[in-house]
């Protein structure tokens, strides 16, 4: 079986840690996390993710202007972007297009589901605004 790139990011290194941990302790998965935007623009540039797990407060940009970016590339502007926040960005989503969020604290098994379901629906269907609603 493939396994499934999964980039996180997230600057609160537990947070990262844990989730980086569940999800490549699973074999459809390898997880990669990093702590900031410029890490994560410079990690897809060099590997082609499945999806990104983006935090929204990062330190220098923040993930609504790595969403941005991600969008605007290419070869990244189908990879479904799953935002994870403790805050309400409800507008900047519409604005968006995004459908998809998971709300901080999660789950770790809803976060499993979320992640799966993303997977299965398909390029840039979490952050595109081409996922089913409650997806």
């Amino acid at each position: 079986m493939e396994q499934r790139a999964i980039l996180v990011v997230e600057d609160t290194v537990a947070i990262a840690e844990i989730i980086e941990t569940v999800l490549n302790d699973l074999p459809a998965y390898q997880a990669t996390a990093v702590g900031n935007g410029a890490d994560a623009l410079a990690f897809v540039a060099e590997v082609r993710v499945d999806l990104v797990l983006l935090d929204i407060n990062l330190p220098g940009l923040d993930g609504f202007a790595i969403h941005d970016l991600l969008r605007a590339r290419p070869e990244t502007a189908a990879v479904p972007i799953l935002f994870m926040t403790a805050g309400m960005h409800e507008e900047e989503f519409a604005r968006r297009g995004v459908r998809g969020h998971i709300k901080k604290p999660f789950d770790l098994d809803d976060l499993l589901r979320r992640v799966a379901s993303a997977l299965a629906d398909g390029g840039g269907a979490v952050g595109s605004g081409r996922a089913r609603p409650g997806g």
